[in-house]
């Protein structure tokens, strides 16, 4: 070819392009810029055109039950298949088709409600959408176990569901859940301790109170401490008040990697510094701390009298030492709360735990009136302790249980 002949060829190809150009500015093509329409008839039309658009057929199956037609439950299937084997690693239609169910659940067959859930299972596997949709979803089904099955498999994810487990009167779930909630804790930490800091690693452990189920990841935390300890306070004083609490009540160890909490103003109670820096063998810092504390007119909590309480009625938990020999019998009242204008009722009963020594040894419903018979294991000096599991109804107001009576065995 020339170098005239080249000069033509070039000019022309310009001319092209630049009139394509302008042709796209003035009609751009329709597939990806065109926006769906919450139409179906415009929303089929446009699939019926370009059957590859996957997008309009998402946007199809969300509106396909809204359509006036005795045939919008095969419209909407229809549209969720087209458009899952046309994207089937994305995530629209499946939402798109469960938003929709979700919406009409209760003109649904039980063959489509199962659908629905089959089809959203695993957009659960998302942390966030679990979180936001574990609440709603069981409103609608009332079906723990899909979100048990379904829900991402970490102890994050159990805490929603004790929730609603508890809120909604499933104890039985609610033990299973708890003992779940411990595995996955466990099995969780190791992960964590070889990534964090000292001060992450507290401050994102689990919340107080902690009893014996707690105790072989407190062990776990304590040792990784041991060889890596605190340098600065946590943010979370109240893990590391229990924690301190907890290990110092029950003797374990290696404590050395708490050693900064004894000394650091307001790193935990004046109480517990000084019971940690003495099984430290600090001597002279417990009596620092003692005479620096020395107030006269405070007077030491009374161990064998109720802790905790609100007025006379457990809140939240209580607890106290009490001698005895071999059990305890304990009375528990449910206390119903008066709201704004009127006496507030709940069907659902209080449901407590009773602990021995930070042991559970009892459980159970207290539907107005409640005797239990807790063991103690041996004779002498027992801390027990009454949590009351749902402290608030679902209306929602406080909750109250009372300790009518309690007596030795």
């Amino acid at each position: 070819m020339t170098i005239l002949g080249s000069r033509v060829f070039l000019i022309a190809l310009a001319v092209t392009m630049l009139a394509a150009a302008a042709a796209f500015v003035v009609r751009p093509p329709e597939i990806g810029d065109v926006k769906t329409q919450p139409d179906v008839r415009l929303l089929a039309t446009r699939i019926a055109h370009h059957p590859t658009d996957w997008p309009a057929a998402s946007a199809l199956t969300e509106v396909a039950l809204d359509a006036r037609t005795d045939k919008r439950v095969l419209l909407w299937h229809a549209a969720f298949d087209h458009a899952t084997r046309l994207a089937p690693e994305r995530k629209d239609p499946a939402n798109a088709f469960a938003r929709a169910g979700f919406f009409h659940w209760s003109e649904l067959s039980e063959r489509d409600q199962r659908d629905v859930l089959s089809a959203y299972a695993r957009l659960l596997h998302d942390p966030a959408v679990f979180g936001r949709m574990a609440g709603p979803i069981f409103e609608l089904t009332g079906d723990l176990s899909y979100l048990r099955r379904n829900g991402p498999q970490t102890a994050d994810s159990v805490g929603p569901l004790i929730t609603l487990a508890v809120s909604n009167g499933r104890f039985a779930d609610y033990r299973a859940l708890r003992a779940e909630l411990q595995r996955k804790r466990l099995d969780e930490f190791p992960a964590r301790a070889s990534t964090a800091t000292p001060e992450e690693l507290v401050d994102g452990f689990p919340s107080p109170p902690y009893h014996s189920d707690m105790e072989p990841l407190i062990k776990t935390l304590l040792n990784e401490l041991h060889r890596h300890p605190l340098d600065e306070i946590p943010h979370r004083h109240d893990v590391i008040e229990a924690i301190a609490d907890y290990a110092l009540r029950h003797d374990l160890q290696p404590l050395d990697g708490l050693e900064v909490i004894s000394r650091k103003s307001g790193a935990a109670s004046v109480e517990t510094q000084i019971r940690l820096a003495k099984a430290l063998g600090l001597k002279e810092r417990a009596l620092q701390l003692e005479m620096a504390n020395n107030d006269p007119r405070r007077v030491p909590a009374n161990d064998h009298e109720w802790q905790g309480e609100c007025g006379n009625d457990i809140c939240t938990r209580a607890w106290r030492v009490i001698d005895a020999e071999h059990g305890i019998a304990l009375t528990i009242q449910a206390v119903q709360q008066t709201g704004p204008q009127t006496v507030q009722s709940d069907d659902l009963p209080a449901y407590v735990e009773i602990y021995v020594d930070d042991v559970l040894r009892a459980e159970g419903e207290v539907k107005s009136k409640q005797d239990f018979i807790v063991p103690v294991g041996n004779r002498g000096a027992h801390r027990i302790e009454v949590m009351l599991i749902n402290p608030t109804t679902r209306s929602p107001y406080p909750r109250r249980a009372h300790v009518a009576k309690i007596a030795t065995l």
